[in-house]
């Protein structure tokens, strides 16, 4: 499967708020509530002037996207890395991860949060070596907090 990363542009806005909402959809409804979803483009293009923002494609379809936030000139936070349901599960969350590591190859620190309950995302991420170092309650979701020190 040829996966390609790049940053994306604002005319990618409306199909970028579309697979953030196909992708964190499930999670709207489990949790009543999800920063992930009902994404717009003009949402997605406020979200581009703050963090940098990655298009996951298969060929020339925008399958997912991966949003990180810089904290520091060595630190980062993990904003978002969703892929659209019907291509989860295919290793493209992996590239990801392994294009990130490419792309801020001088990090040495990494941040990101996800719900505690979620044990697939705790399995996939500490794969990459990320731990759990905090939790706490956000709403009605219990969040973990993950952190990676390089």
């Amino acid at each position: 499967m040829n996966v390609q990363i790049e940053r994306a542009q604002f005319e990618d806005a409306k199909i970028i708020a579309d697979v953030f909402n196909a992708s964190f959809y499930g999670d709207y409804i489990r949790y009543g509530a999800c920063p992930g979803y009902n994404k717009t483009e003009s949402s997605i293009k406020d979200s581009m002037l703050n963090h940098i923002v990655f298009k996951i494609m298969i060929g020339t379809e925008i399958v997912g996207a991966v949003s990180v936030k810089t904290v520091s000139d060595h630190s980062f936070f993990l904003g978002a890395l969703c892929v659209v349901p019907e291509w989860a599960n295919k290793g493209i969350g992996q590239q990801a991860m392994h294009f990130l590591d490419r792309e801020f190859s001088g990090a040495r620190h990494w941040a990101l949060e996800t719900p505690a309950d979620k044990i697939q995302n705790h399995y996939f991420y500490k794969k990459f070596g990320y731990r759990v170092t905090k939790e706490y309650t956000d709403g009605n979701v219990v969040i973990a907090y993950f952190e990676h020190h390089l």
